[in-house]
């Protein structure tokens, strides 16, 4: 096998804004055939009946089918990134309360999107790709959580906290990982279950207590 054949495919990203359109559009079908399908069953052709283009179309800005699971992920881990608790709720009086709403927020988010179950938290159109890609998503979501911590609490100097918080989220991850396996949802129960093993992990590097910023002014 030649040097040019072990080159891993990648996305072609248009430029034009026609070819952007279409590009879009590619993704778009692709979302509506994984709220009904599942991965297995959606097919580079499958997806050009769905949006009315011809597949060379398609190939030409996915060489690969599992490239458009890999354009979906990047979708919607954006989206989740800005949709997810971007402040801290005044009301919140414990960093175990404030994490606990930024986690069932993104349980009310996965929830709300059947194709981005599939296409992330291990569901059937994960790749090593789209892992990867969410590793660097968790580093994003753990810097919102210090973040949010900071707006509400007066932090203390805590090293690496960046590093535990991104293995938080791999906790909880796993666990909703699992229950989307078996229930196909992040029920209640399971997030529960998450909720006490994120608290738990945090206890070995947070305080149980932080005090809370009562002046409205966010630190420096």
């Amino acid at each position: 096998m030649t040097t040019s054949e072990l080159t891993r495919a990648e996305i072609r990203r248009p430029a034009q804004k026609r070819s952007r359109a279409r590009f879009e559009a590619i993704l778009d079908g692709a979302e509506r055939l994984l709220d009904t399908l599942p991965p297995s069953a959606i097919s580079i052709h499958a997806i050009a009946a769905e949006v009315g283009i011809s597949p060379p179309s398609i190939y030409h800005f996915f060489p690969e089918p599992q490239l458009v699971f890999s354009a979906l992920a990047e979708r919607y881990l954006k989206r989740f990134e800005e949709g997810v608790l971007t402040e801290a709720p005044g009301h919140v009086e414990s960093w175990q309360e404030l994490q606990t709403l930024q986690f069932r927020a993104g349980q009310t988010w996965f929830n709300a999107h059947p194709a981005a179950r599939q296409v992330l938290l291990g569901g059937p159109a994960w790749s090593s790709d789209i892992h990867a890609q969410d590793l660097d998503s968790n580093f994003v979501m753990a810097g919102r959580s210090i973040q949010l911590m900071a707006q509400r609490f007066l932090m203390p100097d805590i090293p690496d906290i960046e590093d535990r918080l991104v293995e938080v989220i791999a906790i909880s991850d796993a666990i909703w990982s699992l229950s989307i396996h078996r229930y196909g949802v992040i029920t209640d129960a399971m997030e529960e279950q998450a909720r006490r093993a994120r608290i738990a992990y945090s206890r070995t590097f947070l305080p149980e207590y932080l005090p809370l910023r009562n002046d409205g002014t966010l630190p420096s």
